[in-house]
């Protein structure tokens, strides 16, 4: 992992660190379940219409 290039006048403060996302399964997860849920709310919200759409005489 690459660290940031210091300044000289910042070089005394102490360590320079990155804050870099490791790309692990404990990092993929939350992403790919929030994906899941909007998908599954948009078949269900899209679905609901349909449905719901039978119910109402337009005309």
């Amino acid at each position: 992992m690459p660290l940031l290039e210091p300044d000289e006048a910042e070089a005394e403060d102490g360590p320079i660190i990155t804050s870099v996302r490791p790309d692990t399964a404990h990092v993929r997860a939350p992403r790919f379940l929030d994906l899941t849920g909007d998908f599954i709310s948009a078949v269900l919200i899209i679905a609901g219409g349909v449905f719901a759409y039978g119910f109402v005489q337009i005309g």
